[in-house]
């Protein structure tokens, strides 16, 4: 049999996740500042170590430990510009859906069942389809599921793959901590149940964690687990979970499933030994929700193999696809799916930024404070301005952050931290106490609209 009849599943679903992922326009908030840092490094030949695009934090060390995630994208844009990010995008995702249905089948799950849970856990990712360095790990966070399970089932080159895989996450994204925990996982059920291969993934384990270290970078442990266990809930995705929204119900739904699964069937010890870590990471903040269900998806695919038995559907002869047909339909989805790329937008969805104020802004001076939000977009679209705050946010805490805070609430010191910082133009949305303050004062309107104003300093 070959791959691609093996893979016929598997490719079709990826195949559609693909086309569905290549279709959205740009316009995440951070990918313009990570877009920007791979740009600096590409053009430098050099990593980008220190603060270059702020006036409040320039010079300050900064945090490279994403640094092969962002020239990724630079490169990815440099080739084919806001297509090219899409179709980056659309192949990531659609490598994560590729192994996540492979996972799925590991433990005999049926087809059906396999690719509904698949699907859900898939659309619950939507929400981290942003054009940044997470697509990363959104693509070998399934991967490496998927080889340890092949691992676990007696295939040894798996484990061989495995530090090579966590050397590449490391330098991509900060969610290479997702690797040691699976890779961990497997390793202590196998210790603890004394099996054969107990010696090699404890020895995978080691050698994974010391293929972490060999980074540039400056994002270890350390500051993942600082961010994980303090995070600033002031942003959206750092909030923890509600089930009033689709993606906190859909994350719900998973949770009752597994629990509901392990009551009936039985929960295994590495079930305890992976979700756990993950569901307590899901419950920390929205961004973290697809990783609990992306873990839970070969279990889920098993346990509901038990309902399909059950099943009212017809026991006669099965008459499945020849082979020839299989590889033939996965073949003509995928060629479909690339065809698709035809179709990526080639602009980015900028109706959440001050466009209208751009000649303004190009032609402005000085100290400009403006939203935190827009921080990444300044930084990408009008470099020869230096922004005050973006969302690399934590070289920006507590002093810049605290003082961004101060201003635009009109805090007591509000006037004085805004001559502090010397701002002579203020970015911000009408709505802003701090906008009609500076009406009052006497503050001139350089630019404005009906989601921003840009007010200059008498």
């Amino acid at each position: 049999m070959s791959w691609l009849v093996r893979n016929a599943g598997p490719l079709g679903v990826a195949a559609a996740t693909y086309a569905l992922a290549v279709g959205p326009p740009a316009g995440d908030p951070d990918m313009y500042w990570h877009l920007a840092s791979g740009r600096w490094m590409i053009e430098h030949g050099a990593l980008l170590r220190e603060d270059v695009f702020s006036f409040t934090i320039r010079g300050q060390t900064a945090v490279v430990g994403e640094w092969l995630g962002q020239v990724a994208l630079a490169l990815a844009y440099q080739a084919g510009s806001w297509q090219g990010l899409a179709v980056l995008r659309g192949a990531l995702v659609a490598v994560a859906a590729f192994f996540l249905t492979r996972a799925a089948r590991r433990l005999g799950a049926p087809w059906p069942a396999a690719i509904l849970v698949v699907l859900f856990a898939l659309a619950l990712s939507k929400q981290a389809w942003g054009d940044r360095p997470q697509l990363f790990s959104i693509a070998l966070m399934p991967l490496t599921l998927d080889l340890c399970f092949a691992a676990r089932a007696g295939d040894r080159r798996a484990l061989l793959i495995l530090p090579a895989i966590l050397l590449l996450w490391t330098n991509l994204h900060g969610g290479y901590a997702l690797g040691l925990v699976i890779v961990g996982a497997f390793a202590a059920e196998a210790i603890l149940r004394r099996q054969a291969d107990a010696r090699a993934f404890a020895l995978t384990g080691v050698i994974c964690g010391l293929a972490t270290l060999v980074d540039p970078g400056a994002l270890g442990l350390g500051a993942a687990t600082s961010h994980v266990l303090s995070p600033p809930r002031f942003i959206t995705e750092e909030m923890p979970p509600d089930i009033l929204r689709p993606a906190g119900l859909v994350f719900a739904l998973f949770i009752a499933a597994v629990l509901a699964g392990a009551i009936a069937a039985g929960g295994s010890l590495l079930e305890i030994l992976l979700l756990v870590p993950l569901l307590w990471l899901g419950l920390s903040a929205q961004r973290h929700l697809h990783w609990f269900a992306f873990a839970s998806v070969p279990f889920l695919a098993a346990q509901a193999t038990v309902i399909w038995a059950r099943l009212p559907y017809p026991r006669g002869r099965r008459h499945p696809l020849p082979e020839r047909a299989r590889g033939a339909l996965a073949a003509i989805l995928v060629a479909g799916a690339l065809a698709s790329s035809a179709g990526a937008p080639a602009a980015p969805d900028e109706g959440a930024y001050p466009v209208a104020a751009s000649g303004a802004i190009a032609t402005g001076q000085g100290a400009l404070l403006h939203e935190y939000d827009w921080g990444g977009w300044l930084i990408f679209r009008h470099p020869g301005r230096p922004v005050f705050i973006d969302g690399r946010l934590f070289p920006f805490m507590p002093g810049v952050l605290d003082d961004y805070v101060e201003m635009t609430t009109l805090r007591p010191r509000w006037r004085e931290t805004l001559d502090r910082h010397g701002i002579r133009e203020v970015l911000l949305r009408p709505h802003r106490p701090l906008v009609a303050a500076l009406r009052l004062l006497g503050w001139s309107v350089r630019a404005e609209g009906p989601d921003h104003v840009l007010l200059s300093r008498p």
